[in-house]
């Protein structure tokens, strides 16, 4: 089966115009028990529904990378941003990545020139860092 064909298939479901719904509403949703890229297809289906940014906040580096892979192959790549942290080591905070710089550098352009929403992929510690 295609990646398209299971698009179809949640984009179908009532649980996904319910979720849609909730989130063309500004409430605030949490998303609990979907299972390793179930969650990427959902994202998918209601991103397309609702033309509004959305910010993923995962646990960890590896976990946002893994996400951020699957929306990329699901999503135009484009519409999908990665804000990472600017450091390159966690113990060595003097040294910062210019590459993770600019790319943070991009995720906040492209939020305040309001263009096209787009899907944000991130981590807390990236989020919280001063």
């Amino acid at each position: 089966m295609k990646a398209s064909e299971i698009v179809k298939k949640y984009e179908k479901q009532v649980k996904i115009s319910q979720l849609s719904e909730s989130i063309l509403n500004r409430k605030k949703t949490n998303i609990t028990g979907l299972i390793g890229s179930s969650l990427s297809f959902v994202i998918d289906a209601v991103f397309k529904k609702s033309e509004l940014p959305f910010l993923l906040l995962f646990n960890d580096k590896e976990e946002a990378a893994y996400y951020l892979n699957d929306l990329e192959q699901l999503i135009n790549d484009q519409d999908v941003l990665f804000y990472p942290g600017s450091y390159r080591r966690p113990y060595q905070i003097e040294e910062t990545d210019n590459a993770n710089i600019l790319l943070r550098a991009e995720v906040l352009n492209r939020i305040n020139s309001r263009k096209k929403p787009a899907i944000i992929v991130s981590y807390v510690d990236a989020i919280f860092e001063k």
